[in-house]
């Protein structure tokens, strides 16, 4: 599996933070998952006709690495942004490195704090 565009992330402590847990879930990393999530964390997966909504670090990392689903070989980081206790990152992923089934994704999140060591608060847009 290669994941590429972290090092395009540098310019900031925060985007790094966001640039290493987009990593992190691409390659299923339960571990550095738990490491990021908050106790009391919010996870809201946006579907086109509905918002799915899970609570708390266990159940949160769970519907992460589900949605993830580690079927992937390639995946992209285009951007990880911050600012303040917001970041947003968006890419692709895709299930083999010839292009075919590219999946894009986009990310929104919330630290806990402004020195930005975990995540209160993510939202997943799915389509």
């Amino acid at each position: 599996m290669t994941f590429t565009g972290t090092d395009a992330c540098g310019n900031s402590p925060k985007n790094v933070f966001v640039a290493t847990f987009e990593e992190n879930l691409f390659n299923g990393d339960r571990e550095a998952l738990n490491e990021v999530i908050a106790d009391d964390c919010v996870l809201q997966v946006v579907h086109p006709s509905d918002v799915e909504t899970h609570t708390g670090r266990e159940a949160v990392v769970e519907a992460l690495l589900k949605l993830s689903g580690h079927s992937h070989e390639v995946g992209h980081l285009e951007a990880a942004i911050t600012h303040g206790k917001a970041a947003a990152a968006w890419g692709y992923w895709q299930a083999e490195a010839d292009g075919d089934d590219l999946r894009h994704f986009s990310h929104t999140m919330w630290f806990t704090t402004h020195k930005a060591q975990e995540f209160g608060q993510i939202r997943i847009f799915q389509v």
